[in-house]
């Protein structure tokens, strides 16, 4: 026997957990007390979601009504904070999300939701996600096969793998349609093995998208360091750049000293082996050009000759 009765206990083993979700007036509200068999929820716009439970059919239900999209009244960040809320209130997640569209309100634009459900929630809320139209004593027969075999709907129903359900609007709706739509429900749930949506999911998603931005964030200042002017000149090198230059400079000066040192020790060698095979008699006298100068420029001389080539090169001295 069909029935609806208030439950305030809802076993996490035999509770049904359904979000419904859809653009402002499209009948959210409406549908879930249709589903639940009494008043549960107030019929206005909803600016939070929340959550009523009941039990139907011996078995304990819980659906969380959630704001509607394209809400001119809530900021992006508003509506993303109660989108959140509905996973908590659902914890540990929905099996199902049921995506309400009132064929009597519904415009083209409305398929742009389907963007802003994978923003929310991740493309995997795609597979706990059916569409239930509701509205469906507006339509002939002729006028609701026309309406479903439209390119745009199937284009629509591609998302949810052509998951849907349609039932009256709540006053026309029956006892039989609200049966046939749970019997949906559960076939659906069966096909996923009984898994709910986790919000482990979800946060998982938020945590590669944060590594993603941060990575993202990182790279632009580091361009930003690497800006080049209109020269064409690097601007900012990075600090590993510097200091490798720094030891390589360093290197080439520690290899040019090594250089002079070695060229000086091989010219005086040169010159003591001179010395040594040349006569006593033929040894050089100071220049008599040397005693026309005064004192102290001989000893000007006389010191620098003493100086190793190599130092006197590092201090610019010219002889």
């Amino acid at each position: 026997m069909f029935s609806f009765t208030e439950c305030d206990e809802t076993p996490e083993s035999q509770d049904l957990r359904i979000v419904l979700l859809g653009v402002c007036g499209a009948g959210k509200s409406a549908t879930a007390n249709a589903m639940l068999g009494r008043e549960a929820f107030k019929e206005s716009r909803t600016r939070e979601s929340e959550i009523q439970r009941g039990r139907v059919e011996d078995r304990n239900i819980s659906i969380i009504d959630t704001p509607g999209f394209l809400n001119t009244q809530m900021t992006d960040e508003e509506l993303q904070e109660q989108m959140m809320k509905s996973l908590y209130l659902s914890d540990p997640g929905p099996h199902i999300f049921l995506f309400i569209i009132n064929l009597e309100t519904f415009r083209e634009e409305q398929r742009s939701i389907v963007e802003q459900i994978q923003k929310c929630f991740g493309a995997q809320a795609m597979k706990f996600t059916m569409v239930l139209f509701i509205g469906r004593e507006k339509f002939s027969r002729v006028e609701w096969t026309e309406f479903t075999e439209s390119e745009n709907i199937k284009e629509l129903l591609n998302y949810f793998e052509r998951r849907f359900h349609v039932i009256n609007s709540k006053n026309e709706c029956d006892r039989y349609q609200i049966t046939m739509l749970f019997r949906i429900i559960d076939e659906m749930v069966k096909n996923n093995g009984g898994q709910n949506y986790s919000n482990e999911i979800y946060l998982k998603n938020e945590e590669i998208k944060l590594e993603v931005e941060k990575k993202q964030e990182n790279e632009e200042l580091l361009e930003q360091k690497r800006e080049i002017n209109p020269e064409g000149e690097i601007k900012y090198e990075c600090e590993e750049d510097r200091m490798t230059k720094d030891s390589k400079r360093k290197q080439e000066d520690v290899s040019e000293d090594k250089h002079l040192r070695e060229k000086d020790a091989a010219d005086q060698e040169h010159l003591s082996k001179q010395m040594e095979t040349t006569p006593a008699s033929h040894t050089c006298s100071p220049s008599p050009n040397y005693e026309q100068l005064h004192p102290l420029t001989c000893t000007y001389i006389y010191a620098l000759s003493s100086f190793p080539r190599w130092l006197v090169s590092r201090l610019h001295w010219d002889y």
